[in-house]
């Protein structure tokens, strides 16, 4: 793998995890709530065993995005199980369940974790300069081997950024 390839990786691996980020849930009474937030939320055994042939799972801890909230229940658009031909996480279809206030035993609100997020992203810095330094990177202020004077002052491209996104 050349040099070129190797930042390559380390770019797309760094992307992911920025985008990846780490999330928690945080207990919350089900009025706390905001409409379009994604929760959490666990429901008694009966609701689960209702809402199995619609979701086609029989856990009661149930995400989704909170879609409406009235006095007596809660809507949340769930994601359905990925079909065969789907082909990401956006185009994933979702089925709106009604859910009884007397039904649900809990509500969790999702936020993200400032601390791990903060973590992971120094890991990945840490982890480029890591690979600067062993592969002698003139980025770190390394020196480059030998040569002349005028090929030392020439800048060397790195193309980090150019891939191709093929869209359907």
């Amino acid at each position: 793998m050349g040099l070129y390839q190797r930042w390559r990786v380390v770019a797309l691996g760094m992307a992911a995890g920025a985008l990846s980020a780490c999330y928690s849930y945080t207990a919350a009474p089900p009025s706390g709530a905001r409409i379009g937030e994604r929760v959490r939320v666990r429901v008694s055994g009966a609701e689960a065993d209702r809402l199995e042939p619609l979701l086609g799972q029989n856990e009661r801890t149930i995400e989704g995005e909170l879609l409406e909230q009235a006095d007596s229940s809660v809507a949340l658009g769930v994601a359905l199980l990925a079909a065969s031909d789907a082909s990401s996480l956006s185009s994933r279809p979702q089925q709106r369940v009604v859910i009884p206030l007397a039904a649900l035993q809990e509500v969790e609100l999702r936020r993200l974790d400032k601390v791990r997020t903060s973590l992971l992203v120094g890991a990945g810095v840490a982890a480029i300069a890591a690979i600067a330094a062993s592969s002698g990177s003139s980025l770190l202020g390394g020196g480059g081997g030998g040569g002349s004077p005028n090929e030392q002052r020439v800048p060397r491209g790195l193309p980090v950024l150019s891939w191709r996104f093929l869209l359907p």
